[in-house]
């Protein structure tokens, strides 16, 4: 089966092929054309390459303020202190900040004083409106309703959601409860906090960065609890992107690809922990038909693929920084662990279902079946 690099290359070798078969037929048979068409090619590859090459403006941190979600670890941690080594004036949301989690006892004693930790559960309303109000306490008086120029007034200046929860399991083995849990944290998580600090980044012209993940693009296989939480996050990102224009608030969209690793949400505890609970509440007629057999076999598949992905957070991040601090920051950034991670999530979507969907299956002849199909 042709992997979607193999077939990245394909198109480019027969996209040049065409381009340079038309261009010698225009040679021969219309020379204006043709000197017109090759003129018009490179001057759109050398724009290209200059608006690539020449370096892009980025704000001050001086004077704004960012709150991030997640910084426990992961993403968000490192996002904060790459912030505050800048001079942003950033407030880390941490759902262990008042129990002594090791992510925001570390960004104490790591980062500047201009740096602040906030407890944040984004699945709980109070908390939630507790963060917005130790935000809101902490800047100038009258900075909420008025847009500030000058560098010397702090003013919130960007909302980051990052975090996340992940739930692995076939459909059939997740329960409701499960479903619940993930769709609370990862995407009505991330409309509690967005509509609570709107009225703050709306009235300073701010944005909103929202990081979602491949998944929500195309769902893979034993993950349907986090692909679609991913994909409503996409949803309402640009409908909130379209919704704020009017307002100057940019909406950005950072989608990471196989960076698992590289976060807290595939830990051993955290994998063997979800394994348990789906046994222990799967149904009695589910667990017979699959039979233990298939399913130790799936969930050790799952865990070893997510031992392969990238363990280095440092391009989602720079993307990320990218979504901050960038003048005019781009509506979406997606994030490959690799040129061919990145190059498989940017053309599934271009590619026939039926190509897809065996791309996407993993079965192999040697497998282990559920004791069902067995019989």
């Amino acid at each position: 089966m042709m992997k979607p690099l193999f077939l990245f290359y394909c198109a480019i070798l027969v996209g040049l092929t065409t381009i340079s078969g038309l261009l010698l037929l225009l040679y021969h048979c219309a020379p204006v054309l043709y000197y017109l068409c090759t003129g018009i090619l490179l001057g759109s590859v050398g724009y290209c390459v200059v608006l690539y090459l020449v370096p892009k403006s980025r704000v001050s941190g001086n004077g704004k303020a960012v709150f991030i979600t997640g910084c426990d670890s992961g993403f968000g941690f490192g996002l904060a202190k790459r912030l505050d080594s800048l001079g942003f004036t950033v407030f880390a949301g941490c759902l262990l900040a008042d129990s002594g989690g090791e992510g925001s006892k570390k960004l104490r004693a790591e980062c500047s004083s201009r740096l602040s930790t906030v407890q944040i559960d984004v699945t709980d309303d109070g908390q939630v409106q507790a963060a917005v109000r130790q935000v809101r306490d902490s800047l100038p008086t009258g900075s909420e309703g008025e847009y500030y120029e000058t560098k010397r007034q702090l003013r919130i200046y960007a909302l980051v959601n990052n975090a996340g929860v992940w739930q692995p399991g076939e459909i059939e083995w997740v329960s409701m409860a499960a479903y619940r849990r993930v769709m609370e944290v990862n995407a009505f998580g991330t409309v509690r906090v967005t509509k609570a600090f709107l009225p703050l980044i709306r009235r300073t012209k701010g944005r909103v960065v929202n990081v979602t993940s491949a998944v929500g693009l195309h769902a893979t296989p034993a993950a349907s609890a986090y692909c679609m939480t991913k994909a409503a996050v996409e949803f309402f990102s640009d409908a909130l992107r379209h919704e704020m224009h009017k307002w100057g608030v940019k909406v950005v969209i950072v989608q990471p690809g196989n960076f698992a690793q590289s976060t807290d949400i595939i830990l051993p505890t955290v994998f063997n922990k979800y394994t348990e609970d789906m046994q222990n509440n799967m149904e009695g007629v589910v667990m017979e038909d699959y039979g233990m057999e298939y399913f130790d076999f799936k969930m050790e598949q799952l865990r070893v693929e997510g031992e392969d992905e990238a363990n280095d957070p440092t391009d989602v991040i720079k993307a990320m920084l990218d979504a901050v601090t960038l003048t005019t920051p781009s509506h979406r950034y997606l994030v490959g662990s690799s040129f061919e991670d990145y190059v498989t999530w940017m053309w599934l979507g271009y590619f026939p279902t039926w190509w897809t969907d065996l791309a996407e299956r993993t079965e192999n002849e040697g497998d282990p079946k559920p004791a069902m199909l067995k019989n």
